[in-house]
C-alpha cells in the first residue's frame, strides 16, 4: 500500500436546467450526463418552479433560458442571485442583439450562449465559468467588445469635460512625482502653461520647509501604505507669491508599480484662510475688549467700594458718635430712647455699608492675596446659600499680576454664585495648586450634573462658561468642564501666573 498512489476524489459541480421545453432539458441531461464531474440535480419549466427548486437543489450553475415563462430575462438573473448569490448563471438565447447581451452580463450572468450553439459549447462555457471567467458564444465577443470600447470612449468623453472644465486644480503625476498632465484651473492657479507644468515634480511649487513632509506621504502612496491624502499647504505661483490649497492625492494602479498614476485636485482655500486669520484677529480683539472690561468694572468696584468705606462710612461713623455726644448732654428721659434706636439704625446701617464695599471689592484680594480672598469668598456663599464650602490649598506663592488676579477671583465668583443658585448642591470643594508658572483652580459640586462636554456652552451655565473660557484664553489659560446628570461638575481653571 505504501507503493501505491491514493487518487484525489473528484469534485462534482451541481448543475440546474431552466428550459421551457422538455425536449431541449432531455437533449442537454444527456450531454452533461456524458461528462466527468458533472451532475444534473434539478430542473424546471417555469419562473416559480426555477425559484423553489434552486433554492433547494443548490446547485453550482444554473442553465438559463431567457425566455422562460413567468420570469424572463434580466429579472430572471436578479431573482436568482438574489436567492442564491453564489450560484453562477450561464444563459441561453435566440438572440445576439449587443444591447441585450450587454444588460444580460451586466445582471450577473456568468454566460451567454446562443440557442443554436448550445450542444456544441456548452460543456466550453460550464468548464469556463467554473473559474470564475465569462463566456460568450463565438461571435458576440466582437459586439460586447465593441460596447467595452464605446463606453470607455464615452467616460474618456465625461472625464476630459469634467477634467477641462472643472474650477479645481487637477494634475496626474507619474511614480516619481512628476506632472503628466494639468488641466486649465491648476494652469490658472499656479501661473504656468502645460508645456511648462509638464515633467515637473510637484514639490517644485510647494515651500522648501513643507517639501519633505509632502515627499515622505506621496512615497507612502506609491508603494502602497496609504491609499490616499489630504493636506494643507501654501503653493507656490511662477511670479513667486504664495496661496493657500487643500491637496488631495489618490493613488491609480496600474499592472506594474512603474504604471501608477497619481490624481493631485488642488482647491485654492486662500479666502477661507484669509477669513480664519480674520476670525481669529476678532477672537483675540473680544478677549482684550473682554479682559479690560473686566478690569474697568474692578476699577469702578473698588472706587465705589471706596466711596462708601471713605465718604458714606465715615459720615455714618461721624454722626453715630455726635449722637451719642448729644444723648449724654440731654437731659430728658423723653430723648433717650428715640435717640437709642437712631443710634442702633445708624449702626445697622453702617455695618451693611461696610459689608457692601467689601463684597464689591474685597480688600483681601489686594492686601493679602488670591489664596485668602477665595477663602472670604467661600465663607460669604456659605452664609448666603446654606451650602457648605470647603477650600483647599496648598499655601505656596502665588504672585500675580492685578489682571490675572481680578479676572480669576471674578471668574471663580460667577462659578460659586451658579453653583449655589442652579446645581441643587449641598457640599463644594475648591482646591487651589500651583504648578511651576502655572496656577490651577478646581471647584467640585454633589449637584444635578449638567450632562455637557468638556467643551460644550450649553445649559444654564453656557453663557457664563463660554465668557469665562475667552477671558482666560486671553490670558494663556483654558477652562475644562466635567459633568453628567445625577454625579455633580467639576470646573478647572488654569492660568499662568505672569502675563
Amino acid at each position: 500500500m505504501d507503493g501505491e498512489r491514493v487518487q484525489e476524489p473528484i469534485m462534482t459541480t451541481r448543475i440546474f436546467l431552466a428550459d421551457e421545453y422538455q425536449i431541449v432539458r432531455q437533449g442537454l441531461r444527456a450531454l452533461l450526463e456524458k461528462e466527468t464531474g458533472l451532475e444534473v440535480v434539478g430542473e424546471a419549466a417555469s419562473g416559480p418552479a426555477v425559484m423553489r427548486q434552486v433554492q433547494d437543489s443548490a446547485p453550482d450553475i444554473v442553465i438559463l433560458d431567457l425566455g422562460l415563462p413567468e420570469l424572463k430575462g434580466v429579472e430572471a438573473i436578479r431573482q436568482i442571485l438574489t436567492a442564491s448569490p453564489q450560484v453562477k448563471i450561464i444563459t441561453l438565447s435566440i438572440y445576439d442583439d449587443r444591447r441585450f447581451v450587454v444588460n444580460i452580463l451586466k445582471a450577473g450572468a456568468s454566460g451567454y450562449l446562443l440557442k443554436d450553439c448550445a450542444f456544441e459549447e456548452l460543456i466550453k462555457a460550464i468548464r469556463t465559468v467554473q473559474e470564475s471567467k465569462t463566456f460568450l458564444s463565438p461571435g458576440l465577443s466582437d459586439i460586447v467588445a465593441q460596447d467595452y470600447i464605446e463606453a470607455l470612449r464615452d467616460s474618456e468623453v465625461r472625464f476630459r469635460t469634467i477634467f477641462e472644465v472643472t474650477t479645481i486644480g487637477i494634475a496626474l503625476l507619474d511614480k516619481d512625482g512628476r506632472v503628466v498632465e494639468g488641466n486649465p484651473a491648476l494652469q490658472r492657479m499656479l501661473g504656468y502653461s502645460l508645456s511648462e507644468l509638464v515633467n515637473q515634480v510637484f514639490t517644485v511649487f510647494i515651500l522648501p520647509e513643507d517639501a519633505s513632509r509632502c515627499k515622505a506621504l506621496f512615497r507612502e502612496l506609491v508603494h502602497g501604505k496609504q491609499d490616499s491624502y489630504q493636506v494643507e499647504k501654501k503653493y507656490v505661483r511662477k511670479d513667486g507669491q504664495t496661496a493657500w490649497g487643500r491637496l488631495n492625492v489618490s493613488l491609480v494602479r496600474g499592472a506594474k508599480e512603474e504604471d501608477h498614476l497619481a490624481v493631485c485636485m488642488i482647491e485654492d482655500i486662500t479666502a477661507q484662510k484669509q477669513a480664519e486669520k480674520e476670525i481669529r484677529t476678532y477672537q483675540e480683539q473680544l478677549r482684550s475688549v473682554a479682559s479690560e472690561l473686566s478690569l474697568t468694572e474692578e476699577q469702578e468696584r473698588r472706587r465705589l467700594a471706596t466711596d462708601l468705606h471713605d465718604h458714606v462710612g465715615q459720615i455714618l461713623a461721624l454722626a453715630q458718635i455726635k449722637l451719642g455726644a448729644i444723648r449724654e448732654s440731654v437731659s430728658s428721659t423723653q430723648l433717650v430712647e428715640p435717640m437709642n434706636e437712631v443710634r442702633r439704625l445708624i449702626e445697622q446701617t453702617i455695618q451693611y455699608t461696610r459689608s457692601l464695599s467689601f463684597e464689591l471689592s474685597p480688600p483681601i484680594l489686594y492686601d493679602l492675596g488670591f489664596d485668602a480672598a477665595l477663602e472670604w469668598l467661600a465663607e460669604l456663599v456659605q452664609e448666603q446659600h446654606g451650602i457648605t464650602v470647603k477650600v483647599q490649598t496648598d499655601r505656596s506663592s502665588k504672585s500675580m499680576n492685578d489682571e490675572i488676579r481680578v479676572i480669576l477671583f471674578q471668574a471663580m465668583r460667577e462659578l460659586l454664585v451658579n453653583v449655589a443658585k442652579h446645581a441643587n448642591a449641598k457640599n463644594i470643594r475648591v482646591f487651589i495648586a500651583r504648578e511651576d508658572a502655572t496656577l490651577q483652580v478646581k471647584i467640585e459640586d454633589d449637584g444635578l450634573g449638567m450632562g455637557i462636554s468638556a467643551d460644550a456652552a450649553k445649559g444654564p451655565f453656557g453663557f457664563g462658561f463660554f465668557s469665562i473660557r475667552e477671558r482666560l484664553k486671553y490670558l494663556g489659560g483654558h477652562l475644562e468642564v466635567v459633568s453628567e446628570p445625577g454625579w455633580g461638575t467639576r470646573v478647572t481653571l488654569q492660568v499662568p501666573l505672569k502675563y
